[in-house]
């Protein structure tokens, strides 16, 4: 565990945020690299949509982790609680579809391109909560080869009111992640499949992990699980629409012109 990185013992950073920082730079230098023939001349007004969307899915995050766990609706909770990636996601799509408007772009196949930027981006943020203790899993059998114990004075120590081995969920969700990311690497049409993979992927970490969920639907589902289910819905519903050919994500970005 290493909750800050320090550099000569004179500058501090929290290393979640740090290596959140990395994972979008390296988010924007694979989508820099990768993506410009899909957007093309239309650079400029992509990346401040991508910019844009970015600021408001750190603010959907905020917001989403203050209304699933009933907290205080303050601008310091905004500005330095916690954040929630589905949140995130969700405000992050809504920005796009919004901005796709404005500037008459296609959304789902600029969605479709940063798949993989997101896939890198939530990689390293999800290393990054390993290292500062939290989104911890429950706890494993002591003899289970990747069961962790996080030292005094971390997150889950003073959750469990000792030192356990617990499921390092962050490290599953990663690797989880990772996977995706290279299976996606052969397919023209990504979106379908990260709905699909990583919604089932995400509703089964679900299971282990035992951090404050939320209010749960029903006792049975946390509010994470069950948008999980409806990405799974939506990668389907997508899916359907490609093999009927009335979805394509190889057509230009732009809107087609009357």
């Amino acid at each position: 565990m290493l909750e800050n990185f320090e550099i000569f013992n004179l500058i501090s950073f929290p290393t979640y945020n740090l290596l959140i920082g990395i994972g979008l730079v390296m988010g924007f230098i694979y989508s820099d690299k990768f993506n410009q023939p899909i957007f093309k001349d239309n650079i400029f007004n992509v990346y401040n949509t991508i910019f844009i969307s970015f600021i408001v899915a750190f603010l959907g995050s905020r917001i989403f982790d203050i209304f699933f766990f009933n907290k205080t609706l303050s601008i310091a909770n905004v500005f330095s609680g916690s954040s929630a990636f589905l949140g995130g996601l969700i405000f992050f799509v809504i920005s796009i579809f919004f901005w796709s408007f404005v500037f008459k772009f296609r959304p789902l196949i600029l969605l479709n391109s940063l798949v993989e930027p997101l896939l890198i981006v939530h990689f390293f943020g999800r290393i990054g909560c390993f290292l500062a203790g939290c989104c911890y899993g429950s706890i494993c059998h002591q003899n289970f080869f990747l069961g962790v114990r996080f030292p005094e004075g971390s997150i889950p120590n003073n959750f469990y009111g000792g030192t356990y081995p617990i499921h390092p969920t962050q490290l599953y969700e990663a690797v989880g992640l990772l996977i995706i990311f290279f299976l996606l690497k052969r397919n023209q049409n990504k979106l379908h499949i990260y709905l699909i993979s990583y919604g089932i992927l995400r509703f089964i970490i679900e299971f282990i992990r035992n951090d404050d969920r939320g209010e749960f639907i029903f006792s049975l589902i946390s509010p994470s699980q069950l948008i999980s289910l409806v990405f799974v819905i939506l990668g389907i519903s997508i899916l359907c629409l490609l093999k009927n050919n009335k979805l394509s994500f190889t057509k230009s970005l732009e809107h087609t012109k009357s």
